[in-house]
């Protein structure tokens, strides 16, 4: 787990930002106003109107992709920031597993023979988001230092 969610605005950070700082957002429960409950659910849209929230688009253990407008939430349980190789929804874990590698590759293609600050950072972002073995796997990551549970972060 990176960090716990407090609410709408970290959420449509984390969401709107997810290139940039990896993992996804996962609920532990989305309980809706009909009474309908949603476990391990992944959050993929946040949408506002002007100043304010207004839909939130998510994904359930079953695969099934719901948008539902914020009036029609009751609940929403132990939201949490996590790597793509801890969520718990095996169906968005897959997908967005397959989506980093597919990334990572890509850049350990059009990267081949230069090492520069830049392409290093955002290898091990990727790296470290669908976790180190799975990525070993499948690229050759000898350029990355071998610190592999030290995460850095920048604060300014």
């Amino acid at each position: 787990m990176r960090y716990q969610i407090n609410g709408y605005t970290d959420m449509y950070t984390v969401i709107s930002n997810e290139r940039k700082i990896g993992g996804a957002v996962e609920a532990g429960l989305i309980r809706l106003r009909s009474g309908e409950e949603f476990a391990n659910a992944v959050l993929t849209r946040l949408e506002m109107s002007g100043a304010q929230f207004c839909s939130l688009g998510f994904v359930t253990e079953e695969g099934k992709r719901l948008i539902v407008h914020i009036n029609d939430i009751s609940m929403i349980a132990d939201a949490v920031h996590v790597n793509v190789c801890d969520l718990r929804n095996e169906v968005m874990r897959a997908e967005k597993m397959a989506e980093r590698l597919k990334r990572l590759k890509r850049l350990c293609q059009l990267n081949e023979g230069s090492c520069t600050p830049t392409f290093r950072e955002e290898a091990l972002l990727l790296a470290e988001d669908i976790g180190f073995d799975v990525a070993r796997e499948h690229v050759d990551l000898s350029f990355l230092p071998q610190t592999e549970n030290a995460r850095v972060v920048r604060i300014a």
